[in-house]
């Protein structure tokens, strides 16, 4: 039939002919559909009409054709019903992607199928296809991780910013909000984002700023650089609500500010071993003082 026809060459570059069987099979049964031998067409056609076009859960109307051609209405609502039972069992042999994500105050150390290694800090995650890793070794990042990348083939870090490659090298990757930071620690990295791109050597770090556009590289002291790894968490001229946020995912807290903070500017650093001197290190330079009730921290 041309209806077949239709739908087979809607499926054609996807399914299999093992799917295609399941869908004869599905649209031989819909040509046997008849209305039951105590009602008219016209009654089995108003109890349709009444049963499908109602209000779903989600409060959107589910239409339905207005012809009343009885035996191509039942024909394609069998066949469509075909296409998801196929769509459906097609997507169950479909490979998931493996996700690897850290809650508030966790870091964790993951190992890829080559061996790579990656340190995932609080509040990020990472996703990767593990059965496609020997062709292609690419994931995607959002949060920080350090990557000591096995050498090999092209290995790529995708990220909202930009995106990271390499052969084979260490280097950290920090995307957050607006804020893309690359610093290599060993070998090259490339970094790409839009018409950007450049390539970063040991020591070199890219800050790039999209909400401002800017794209600085610059060198990095490796002893004030991914030091998170151990606890450790350094800042230079950075905007005060970024320390806060980085407070607020190590130590798992809240804290909340009774005064403006927009102009504040942080150097210095803290350590993630003890709150109460971490809070100190941070606000008692600017003048404020705290209270901690539980989880949650005043400033003032």
């Amino acid at each position: 039939m041309k209806e077949d026809n239709i739908i087979k060459q809607w499926l054609q570059e996807e399914k299999t002919a093992d799917n295609f069987q399941q869908l004869e099979k599905a649209i031989a049964l819909s040509q046997n559909l008849e209305v039951p031998s105590n009602k008219s067409h016209e009654d089995a056609w108003a109890d349709l009409l009444n049963n499908i076009n109602t209000k779903t859960t989600d409060n959107e109307h589910l239409f339905v054709p207005q012809s009343k051609n009885y035996k191509q209405f039942f024909y394609y609502a069998a066949s469509i019903v075909a296409i998801i039972f196929i769509g459906y069992f097609g997507l169950q042999n479909t490979p998931e992607p493996t996700v690897y994500s850290t809650g508030l105050a966790v870091t964790e150390t993951q190992f890829l199928p080559d061996n790579s290694e990656i340190t995932i800090n609080a509040s990020s995650s990472i996703s990767l296809m593990e059965e496609k890793w020997a062709e292609e070794r690419t994931l995607s990042l959002s949060g920080e991780a350090f990557f000591d990348v096995i050498p090999g083939s092209k290995f790529t870090v995708l990220t909202e910013l930009g995106d990271i490659s390499v052969l084979g090298t260490s280097f950290n990757v920090f995307v957050r909000e607006d804020i893309l930071k690359v610093s290599t620690f060993s070998g090259k990295v490339r970094v790409e984002s839009g018409e950007n791109s450049t390539i970063l050597l040991k020591g070199d770090e890219l800050v790039f700023d999209s909400n401002k556009d800017e794209w600085n590289v610059k060198r990095f002291s490796e002893n004030q650089t991914a030091t998170w790894r151990s606890g450790s968490f350094h800042f230079e001229s950075t905007p005060l609500d970024k320390v806060i946020e980085a407070l607020e995912r190590q130590f798992a807290i809240e804290i909340e500010v009774d005064r403006d903070v927009d102009q504040n500017i942080y150097s210095g650093y803290f350590s993630k071993t003890d709150l109460k001197e971490a809070l100190q290190l941070v606000f008692t330079p600017m003048g404020m003082q705290f209270k901690i009730d539980g989880n949650k921290v005043n400033v003032y």
